[in-house]
């Protein structure tokens, strides 16, 4: 990618119209809560990875109309994204130049990493947080991870709908060939996973040692619904086993889809040892390793989305976080320009979220 110098919303969230023009290094867009801000950078989130960190596809739509469409000018050219309910159902469409793109080949053309409030809870919250955390890191990052999770969705669903009938006959007459199925397609997911785990841990524990100005263990743990050295077989064993579980819930009740993982540190799970200062520190190393494995994986410098991350950091983390903007393009939501501005080391802008330049 590109830098982006250019940015067009219609009918998203508050905006009606509008657009921004995008510093080569950093752009600061400046306001009071609840003005836009967030608005304009979920705009970019949702442009590069066609779904939103933070509500559903219906929502993003300016009220009172059926469609929005992002638009994205810069060196590579123009890319488009639009969401239409014009006919009902939703209808999502990218555009390269002008040229329809498969949603499939459009996803990771902008490579993007995101730091928002939220994932600072990203190692004491929910699993699904730390699923989708991989997920997306590898969506974008591998279309091939992409496709298989699309697949996998897919059988899941009718996995699922088997499961939920009344002929037990049937079921247990046609369950077999969707178990071999979604094995196929869970070790695929799995294995994924787990290289990109071993990449993490690979360097998560040297940039918690920059921040934290000493040496700590830390370390990604996988934590596997299947138990056995063999996930593959493991995996079509389990299903054959869970099988009168899964019949009773009515659904699925393992696989990728219900996995998670742990990060411990000095030995323990990190959440029952760790300060919240620690914890924090340990999703900031995480966030820049991410942001070392989509440059070295795609060959392209990420676009780095922060959401009025700095009020949440203190200040050695919130200067160690500033000093690694540096070469990369950002853009960076905040109240208070001068508590930025006054450590940024790049070419920056600062505007309002009417696109004004202050």
């Amino acid at each position: 990618m590109g830098i982006l110098r250019e940015l067009e919303v219609v009918n998203f969230r508050s905006y009606e119209r509008a657009k921004f023009l995008l510093d080569p290094g950093v752009t600061l867009v400046v306001g009071p809560n609840a003005s836009g801000k967030t608005n304009l950078l979920e705009s970019l989130f949702v442009l590069a990875s066609t779904k939103s960190f933070r509500a559903k596809d219906r929502d993003l739509i300016r009220h009172g109309e059926d469609f929005f469409r992002i638009v994205a000018r810069g060196d590579d050219g123009e890319t488009t994204f639009a969401l239409s309910t014009e006919r009902g159902p939703l209808e999502k469409r990218a555009t390269k130049d002008g040229v329809k793109r498969p949603l499939v080949h459009h996803v990771g053309e902008i490579q993007i990493v995101l730091f928002e409030p939220t994932e600072l809870g990203l190692i004491s919250g929910a699993p699904e947080g730390r699923r989708k955390y991989l997920d997306f890191i590898l969506c974008q990052t591998d279309r091939e991870y992409l496709k298989t999770m699309q697949l996998y969705k897919r059988a899941l669903k009718q996995r699922n709908a088997l499961l939920d009938g009344f002929d037990i006959e049937r079921i247990r007459t046609q369950v077999f060939s969707w178990d071999v199925k979604l094995t196929e397609l869970a070790l695929g997911i799995y294995e994924r996973r787990q290289k990109l785990i071993t990449y993490l841990n690979e360097r998560i524990g040297d940039i918690y040692s920059q921040v934290a100005g000493q040496a700590a263990q830390l370390e990604i743990e996988y934590i596997s619904t299947v138990d056995s050295s063999d996930y593959g077989s493991g995996f079509l064993d389990a299903l054959t086993r869970n099988l009168p579980r899964d019949l009773a819930a009515g659904f699925t009740t393992i696989g990728p889809h219900r996995e998670d993982f742990k990060v411990t540190f000095k030995n323990s799970e990190m959440t029952a040892v760790a300060s919240r200062g620690e914890v924090r520190t340990a999703v900031l190393a995480l966030k820049l390793a991410e942001l070392h494995y989509a440059e070295e994986t795609s060959g392209m410098r990420p676009l780095l989305l922060l959401d009025d991350v700095f009020s949440e950091l203190d200040r050695e983390r919130r200067t160690f976080l500033i000093e690694k903007l540096n070469g990369y393009q950002s853009v960076i939501t905040t109240t208070d320009a001068d508590a930025v501005t006054k450590e940024i080391q790049t070419s920056y802008s600062i505007i309002s979220t009417d696109g004004a330049h202050v």
